[in-house]
């Protein structure tokens, strides 16, 4: 355990992102526990779960639980609804990845001048043969890790009426034409995605051209009380490196 366990850490207190050099070896270690199925014990194996009973995977949240732990900026509300609105090809591009700890996810909902009123997002996803090409900015993420890739919600038709007229993507975070900045605050920062003219493959919507807001009140709704496949928000690596330095008696 000791040749891949991270020691000495740079984490800021405040929230802030990690920077990149903890960022790869934190994120190595994360790959560890998801190549166990730990992250989603009593997932199937298909999608990078763990294939473990309730009562293991009971035991395994129970220590996660009673560690303190530092949020890894992580967004996992995403998974439940690619499960159900997406296709068997969506569910195993993105879902195994994520639940082996190989990949961020960025929830893109909230923009600059809309705050959580998503009707009123400006953001266009405009058909262009096999592809849409998805320009707008978005704002109040707050994640420690950079994104592998941002869950975006677009107008997909101007025309249409509000509520109506929203699609959601899963875009790769690496595509030209994205760029992040991160902004300073009191406490903490906050992230901030520019997109302009991405251009996103069409299998790349997540449901219908218009199901994008029916999509994603069911992920709010999670947020505001629901289930979703980890109980803890705060049940991350970090964590899991202050047990084993206990375990070792290490300072």
């Amino acid at each position: 355990m000791d040749h891949f366990v991270p020691q000495d850490l740079n984490i800021p207190p405040d929230g802030s992102p990690l920077d990149p050099e903890t960022q790869q070896r934190v994120k190595a270690f994360r790959r560890q526990l998801g190549a166990q199925g730990w992250l989603a014990p009593t997932w199937q194996k298909v999608y990078g779960g763990g294939g473990l009973s309730p009562a293991f995977a009971r035991i395994i949240e129970e220590e996660m639980r009673r560690l303190v732990l530092p949020s890894m900026g992580d967004n996992t509300r995403w998974i439940p609804a690619v499960m159900t609105w997406g296709t068997d090809e969506q569910k195993l591009r993105y879902v195994p990845c994520a639940l082996r700890g190989e990949t961020i996810t960025w929830q893109a909902f909230n923009e600059p001048g809309s705050g959580s009123d998503l009707a009123s997002i400006r953001t266009q996803a405009v058909a262009d043969g096999n592809d849409y090409l998805i320009s707008g900015d978005k704002a109040f993420i707050t994640g420690r890790f950079d994104p592998d890739y941002l869950w975006t919600l677009a107008v997909t038709d101007p025309d249409r009426p509000p509520r109506l007229n929203l699609g959601l993507f899963m875009v790769d975070a690496s595509l030209p034409g994205i760029s992040i900045k991160t902004q300073r605050l009191l406490a903490g920062s906050e992230r901030r995605v520019s997109l302009e003219n991405v251009r996103v493959p069409a299998d790349c919507l997540v449901g219908l051209p218009y199901q994008g807001w029916e999509i994603a009140q069911t992920i709010l709704e999670e947020e505001r009380g629901g289930h979703g496949f980890r109980t803890e928000e705060d049940g991350t690596v970090s964590s899991v490196l202050e047990y084993l330095r206990q375990e070792r008696g290490s300072p």
